[in-house]
């Protein structure tokens, strides 16, 4: 009797705790200084931003680069910002690569990169409901390619350091912007920069990029307003599959074809996905949206260690949630036979595999070899290691946050691993706080458009956006 009573005492004291942390999981206070800067009177953002994205700054994977459009870019920012170029210093590498010092009041103070980039992935006409490099405006909406990835940033720092020059601003540290003109196709700029920056030994105290926004539709149903910070992203391995097997004709197949085999090795991949985590990053991003769920989903989200199973099988029913907690093998290329009645001799497939920051790409490899089996070559003609995680507690992180939550008024913030990849993981070399974040509010339409028909940023978020970057600027 007394051992039951015990028993049920434990569980009650148990059950007990799990409330009081879920309690204790709430909203944080708005950090909100209330001096919100009312949208701008077109006084020329807008127009200089379009000016800006009608350069068609395309820079392919094959095919012809169009130099003159590159040629173009930085005499239009000398034009559109003469300000800053007065009061800067400038210098480019790997012919387009541009690098501009705002130069600090304190020179032992550890200097600050905010980075982005001026080129964008291909569009046709014929798609887009207007040309997509005419950046034309309709219903308060940029339509533009590179509107949201990643002109948007180039602009508004630009703008913010022309408004803070103006007012005779300077930082206590050294400010670097820096715009490359090959991320899109995992080019060479961004790691011309960085021997730039190691060569004068410069360590930047923290790196801001592209990556995460101001968004409120979330995973998990939380509707509420954050500031998503990368603090991370996923490595890449691509991986080309090759079966072999005796070519043949269409009424005689065998279990031996390459076909088959290969069909054998993709069965075998999808059948067994990489295993499921639940890092202390998205940990703690779960933490965060957790404060702004119903009751019963807090006591889930206060206590995750003790409810980490059943996150994970939830989570792992949904794309996006189930790439936040395991490497991924996407197969996106299928080739075999030119003709429908023929056995191939060769078939084969390719594979984007994103690696989870707990694995690394020889783990990867070395599965996907096991998995594949005997007839079937595995080759990898591109890797990247995840990169390491900046410190979601630092100084810099809050920083920015904090810059975050003054712009946008009750908005919480969250720490994430970006599925995607940026430049800046090129700078986890120099810098141990490296951060993917834009100022920008982005709808998930606007998200979603960032590679495809109709790319566009409204301009009440455009005008916010500079709001940010001039709040950061004058926080350092």
């Amino acid at each position: 009797m007394l051992y039951a009573i015990l028993i049920l005492a434990a569980l009650a004291v148990f059950f007990a705790v799990l409330l009081i942390r879920a309690a204790l999981l709430r909203p944080p206070e708005d950090g909100s200084d209330g001096a919100r800067t009312p949208p701008a009177p077109d006084t020329g953002e807008v127009g200089r931003f379009q000016k800006v994205l009608r350069l068609k700054t395309v820079w392919p994977r094959e095919g012809k680069i169009e130099y003159e459009q590159f040629d173009a870019f930085l005499p239009l920012l000398r034009e559109l910002y003469p300000t800053v170029f007065e009061n800067t210093e400038l210098s480019v590498v790997n012919r387009y690569g541009v690098i501009l010092r705002w130069k600090g009041s304190d020179p032992d103070r550890e200097p600050v990169i905010l980075m982005a980039h001026h080129d964008v992935v291909s569009a046709e006409d014929a798609d887009w409901s207007s040309p997509p490099f005419d950046a034309n405006i309709r219903d308060g909406k940029i339509y533009a390619r590179g509107a949201v990835d990643t002109k948007c940033i180039i602009t508004a720092v630009l703008e913010a350091e022309t408004r803070l020059m103006e007012e005779g601003f300077r930082p206590e540290r050294d400010v670097y912007f820096i715009t490359s003109n090959n991320e899109e196709t995992g080019g060479d700029t961004t790691p011309a920069q960085v021997e730039w920056f190691r060569e004068r030994n410069i360590k930047p105290d923290f790196v801001l990029d592209e990556g995460g926004a101001m968004i409120d539709e979330l995973p998990l149903g939380i509707r509420h307003e954050f500031a998503m910070i990368g603090v991370s992203e996923k490595g890449v391995v691509d991986v080309k599959l090759t079966a072999r097997g005796e070519a043949g004709h269409s009424s005689t197949p065998c279990d031996k074809d390459s076909t088959f085999r290969l069909l054998d090795a993709l069965n075998a991949i999808r059948s067994h996905p990489f295993k499921a985590c639940l890092s202390p990053v998205t940990a703690e991003m779960l933490r965060k949206l957790g404060a702004h769920a119903p009751f019963g989903f807090r006591i889930v989200f206060a206590n995750i260690p003790v409810f980490a199973p059943i996150i994970k099988k939830i989570m792992a029913k949904g794309g996006e949630t189930n790439a936040m907690i395991r490497t991924t093998t996407s197969l996106t290329q299928l080739s075999g036979s030119d003709t429908i009645n023929t056995i191939p001799t060769e078939a084969g497939a390719g594979f984007s595999v994103r690696v989870a920051a707990w694995n690394t790409t020889e783990e990867v490899e070395k599965r996907l070899r096991e998995l594949c089996g005997e007839h079937v070559t595995l080759g990898i003609p591109y890797r990247q290691e995840p990169s390491p995680c900046s410190d979601f507690r630092s100084e810099a992180y809050r920083l920015i946050a904090d810059t975050a939550r003054k712009v946008y008024p009750g908005a919480d913030d969250a720490p994430y691993i970006m599925n995607g990849g940026t430049d800046s993981k090129h700078f986890t070399a120099i810098c141990d706080n490296v951060f993917r974040f834009c100022g920008f509010h982005f709808t998930s339409e606007e998200r979603h458009g960032m590679h495809g028909v109709d790319e566009h940023l409204s301009v009440d978020s455009y005008l916010k956006g500079i709001e940010f970057y001039e709040r950061l600027l004058r926080s350092l």
